[in-house]
């Protein structure tokens, strides 16, 4: 009996080692071997945007914005973009605003943060599927699709002003 119970200890103990080695391997692949800015260099000036369904073509620049209703750091930029909307509408750059979610529920969130409609074409991109390391990411797209300019995060006074300026031009 104290033999097969000793037998039962070790392949016990054998399983947990091999299950916590499993998961500290996991874990070592995910957040110390993960790049995190791996996606962010995907999207650097120059390179090319691909989004089904939008039009680049349509005007010689456009402010694509990747945002997420369940983005706290969107919802605090809305005043920006309460500015930014008719300024780029005014110089004839249009907005993408795309989400994870629905476009449904894009629409919905958006107007109850009271922001204009005019010029805003909503696209509901899966989470994972844009090269953004996170949200809110502002990119300036010319006519080819080809990336001139990108802003990660909530923008300071400064980033702001900057966004404004590069969309007046």
């Amino acid at each position: 009996m104290m033999k097969w119970k000793s037998g039962l200890d070790v392949a016990a103990n054998v399983a947990i080692l091999g299950v916590c080695i499993l998961i500290g391997t996991i874990g070592v692949k995910k957040f110390l071997l993960n790049d995190p800015h791996a996606a962010a260099d995907m999207l650097r000036k120059g390179s090319r945007m691909e989004l089904p369904g939008v039009d680049w073509g349509r005007a010689d620049r456009t402010l694509l914005l990747a945002l997420s209703t369940q983005c706290h750091f969107c919802d605090e930029s809305s005043e920006f973009y309460r500015r930014l909307a008719p300024k780029a509408s005014a110089a004839g750059v249009p907005l993408v605003a795309v989400f994870p979610q629905s476009t449904n529920e894009a629409h919905t969130h958006w107007t109850s943060q009271s922001l204009p409609l005019t010029g805003v074409e909503f696209v509901q991109v899966p989470a994972g599927r844009l090269p953004i390391s996170g949200t809110p990411t502002v990119v300036l797209i010319n006519r080819k699709g080809v990336v001139l300019r990108t802003w990660t995060g909530k923008q300071p006074a400064s980033g702001e002003a900057e966004i404004i300026r590069e969309v007046q031009q």
